[in-house]
């Protein structure tokens, strides 16, 4: 066995958490086999297994708990390698994502260079046209989490208008999206709001995440508000 799946295994036996491990049952439908381990723990290893020998660490992972698929996840988030091979280790790994800690994790820990934002950006734009429920809301949080821009808004609230698909974690994500694009612009959100495509959930959804953000101003809050479809 290579030495640092030991460590893993180590790891996770020494931080293993039962009552925690019952919460995150309870906190993350979906989340199957886990140990209880604490993220920022994960977060700490992934970061020095990033500086080893992973690819071997790769190879051997079962990806039965969840601690270890989101450990080989932040890994791809934190190893020294170009954007091209970072890319095509992130495209073996969303298939294994079943869960939205696991989801959401990963894609606000995956940073990049400013000169590989517009790769990056097409990438995650792949994953709009994907199936799987998972597949469309890891491209809606890649987008919501790097590029809420100057430069994305318009691209960003057109693939937001047209996602048709109400599947809840697709649809939470969607409107923590909007929620997010409102604050950071308003006026163009609200148009989307009031005469988008996407269904009466999403939008009710992402207006309530506004109303409740401590990021938006108080008329901002109001205005949203007029903007509910009943």
């Amino acid at each position: 066995m290579n030495v640092l799946y030991e460590d893993f295994i180590e790891m996770a036996d020494k931080n293993a958490d039962e009552k925690y491990r019952e919460f995150s049952i309870k906190l993350t439908p979906g989340i199957g086999k886990n140990a209880g381990v604490r993220t920022p723990v994960l977060k700490k290893f992934a970061r020095e297994a990033a500086k080893g020998d992973w690819e071997s660490f790769f190879s051997e992972c079962r990806n039965e708990l969840y601690e270890e698929r989101l450990v080989r996840g932040l890994i791809i988030c934190y190893i020294k390698a170009d954007i091209e091979k970072r890319l095509g280790l992130l495209r073996e790994f969303i298939p294994l994502i079943d869960n939205w800690a696991l989801c959401d994790i990963v894609c606000c820990a995956f940073k990049f260079k400013n000169g590989e934002s517009g790769r990056v950006f097409e990438f995650v734009k792949q994953y709009m046209e994907k199936n799987g429920e998972f597949e469309k809301r890891f491209a809606v949080v890649m987008l919501l989490s790097h590029f809420i821009d100057d430069e994305h808004i318009d691209e960003v609230l057109e693939l937001l208008n047209n996602i048709d698909d109400s599947r809840f974690y697709v649809s939470m994500a969607a409107a923590w999206a909007l929620s997010m694009c409102y604050i950071k612009y308003e006026d163009r959100t609200a148009e989307l709001l009031k005469n988008g495509k996407p269904d009466r959930e999403t939008v009710n959804r992402a207006i309530l995440k506004i109303i409740q953000s401590r990021r938006a101003a108080d008329d901002a809050k109001n205005r949203a508000r007029s903007y509910r479809i009943g």
